[in-house]
């Protein structure tokens, strides 16, 4: 009996709608974090968790969410996630204080952890085997575009109608994502495996993001030293060993190990880390250049920074292609070429730089966003049985969002660094034309910048700042491009290794 394949864009479609929102509340309420801190009374402290809990959420359970669609039937529990993130989008959107916000990002965090490893597992029962690539890179490069676009919806939305539909307007998204495709997404559950959840493999893990993750985040706020930073960190490296030791001998292990020796499965996963980390530090680094030392509109600088999601969208339209023509691991191993090449573009950013290199830079570093959200879901689906195709594609969201973090808090932490080091030796080198209140205030501008927006400097103390400014800058894109070149040459060795 052939498959009836008729409705295979309409399950694409709905399947799209239906992630649409988990994507784009990822990156969208960034920009409406000040309205809501005047509206709600929110201290700064409750601002940093509406962002961190989505994504707290979505690091620990990811994997083992796509472990539950594996076992349990992928259309119901992708559709068990889409319905707790819309109830959680209108918790959120209603929400009368701050805690009520803080809840319903929790709940948006736990939805979204449900339907991004099931939605690309779930396309592949909809089309034909020889387009089924073409449909999962796709997928993945509209989810890049949502996240890239998040910070300019949100402005839009916040400007015309309110902070409140940033996350109001997720409910007619699924609800029409549903017409699309309660006829047309049939249930890919694997029958011939035991409906048995690992245990013990599902603590541990989340342990060990949890550990991990709120380790980071408690650095940016009370440094590394800290002891409830290091408490976290011990139990997330205490957690990861009791893991690998547990999964390594497990038949119906959650975690296979063994999926990372094979070369397609590495190249992808440490691709899905590097455009992670790429991608949340040069969203938070990028519009700060453009407007602090370019000192261009936010309306303008969101115009140039359009050139990321530009280039997401036309490398949707030929990663097929590059597959059939390269095979994946070389995809791959031009994504981390690409990721190395808009690292060393950016080290050289000044304020004359001329927008088209400017924007040559984010092309590259919008190419291998696509990649990373395409490529790596491709090579994870096509390594192991189809039985783990959704654990497999919840490892590459937990290395995507982990690379996030990991490489945003080591980015702030070059930053200040750089800033910090090139503000003492100019004050010790310019002692009579630096006062120490000027160096205080110099200090505070550069743990944030953004403040430099709002105050009138005088020129020395603006051209300072700038100079520190650039500095700090240079110093986190000289780290991502040193990351990129390791990430890219541990590929090329394990590909000869394997030759």
């Amino acid at each position: 009996m052939t498959n009836d394949y008729s409705n295979k864009w309409w399950a694409f479609i709905g399947i799209t709608l239906l992630s649409f929102g988990c994507y784009l509340d990822y990156t969208v309420v960034n920009v409406a974090l000040p309205t809501i801190q005047k509206e709600l009374q929110a201290n700064l402290t409750q601002l940093q968790w509406i962002m961190n809990i989505y994504f707290l959420a979505l690091c620990i359970l990811a994997t083992i969410m796509g472990r539950c669609g594996d076992l349990y039937g992928r259309r119901r529990v992708f559709y068990i996630g889409v319905n707790i993130f819309a109830i959680a989008s209108l918790i959120a959107g209603f929400s009368a204080n701050i805690e009520g916000l803080i809840l319903g990002r929790f709940l948006q965090g736990i939805g979204a952890a449900i339907v991004f490893p099931l939605g690309p597992s779930l396309l592949p029962e909809a089309f034909p085997k020889k387009e089924r690539g073409k449909a999962i890179g796709w997928l993945g490069s509209l989810g890049g575009i949502a996240l890239a676009l998040g910070p300019m919806l949100g402005g839009i939305i916040v400007a015309y109608w309110g902070w409140r539909w940033i996350f109001f307007i997720n409910i007619p998204i699924i609800l029409l994502g549903y017409l699309f495709s309660f006829k047309s997404v049939k249930e890919s559950a694997v029958k011939h495996i035991s409906p048995e959840l690992d245990w013990f493999g599902m603590l541990f893990l989340a342990l060990t993001i949890a550990g991990i993750v709120m380790g980071l985040i408690n650095s940016q706020a009370s440094g590394w030293f800290d002891a409830l930073t290091l408490t976290y960190l011990v139990v997330g490296i205490v957690s990861s060993v009791v893991l690998f030791k547990i999964e390594r001998n497990n038949i119906n292990s959650l975690i296979n190990f063994r999926d990372f020796s094979n070369l397609m499965f590495y190249a992808g996963a440490v691709l899905c880390f590097l455009a992670g980390v790429l991608s949340a530090v040069a969203l938070f680094f990028d519009p700060l250049y453009l407007q602090v030392i370019r000192e261009q509109s936010p309306e303008f600088s969101g115009l140039v920074l359009f050139a990321i999601p530009i280039a997401v969208f036309v490398v949707a339209f030929i990663v097929g292609w590059l597959i059939h023509q390269l095979g994946i691991v070389n995809t791959i191993i031009s994504g981390l070429a690409l990721a190395t090449l808009a690292c060393f573009l950016q080290i050289f950013f000044t304020n004359v730089t001329p927008l088209w290199y400017v924007i040559i830079a984010f092309i590259c570093l919008g190419s291998m966003w696509a990649m990373g959200n395409t490529v790596t879901l491709i090579a994870a689906q096509t390594t192991v049985e189809s039985s783990r195709s959704s654990v497999a594609t919840g490892t590459m969201v937990t290395m995507f969002n982990i690379g996030g973090s990991i490489g945003l808090a080591i980015a702030v932490v070059v930053y200040h660094f750089a800033g910090m080091s090139y503000l003492k030796h100019f004050f010790q080198m310019h002692t009579q034309q630096l006062s120490s209140n000027q160096f205080l205030q110099l200090e505070g501008l550069i743990s944030n910048p953004a403040q430099s927006l709002k105050l009138q400097m005088n020129p020395v103390i603006h051209s300072i700042f700038n100079d520190a400014f650039m500095q700090s800058f240079s110093g986190v894109m000289w780290f991502l491009f040193i990351l990129s070149i390791l990430t890219l040459l541990s590929v090329l060795i394990f590909k000869m290794s394997k030759e």
